[in-house]
């Protein structure tokens, strides 16, 4: 059993609770919400079921989700971007700021200003 037997038992089949096996609630509520017609519900109910039985969630789901395939597209992270380390030690420098909250920075602040930021923490003006 894993979690795609799990989803196609709530959307599709509509059968009896397959086990715990494979379940776990916080992944179920992860994959149904990439849809977007059932994303609010999804938030609404995980909300006030996290610690509720697998079991109960299922029946829940079940019982609300209309008996229909779902492609449910999995939404992953934007592939992380690259940082140089100088700008990163520089900025945190300027903003005395940690490393983490300077990529950040780095994402807002416009090319010249980075420049100029880097000239003045290597001291040339």
């Amino acid at each position: 059993m894993n979690i795609f037997d799990h989803i196609k038992n709530i959307t599709v089949t509509k059968g009896s609770y397959l086990g715990d096996e494979g379940w776990n609630n916080w992944m179920i509520n992860r994959w149904l919400s990439m849809d977007q017609e059932y994303c609010e519900v999804v938030n609404i109910i995980q909300k006030n079921t996290w610690a509720m039985k697998g079991e109960h969630l299922y029946n829940l789901y079940k019982d609300l989700l209309p008996k229909q395939y779902m492609q449910l597209k999995y939404i992953k992270a934007i592939n992380k971007k690259e940082y140089k380390q100088e700008e990163i030690d520089v900025v945190a420098i300027y903003y005395n700021i940690s490393k983490r909250e300077a990529k950040e920075y780095i994402d807002m602040i416009d090319k010249e200003e980075l420049e100029t930021i880097k000239q003045q923490i290597n001291g040339i003006y």
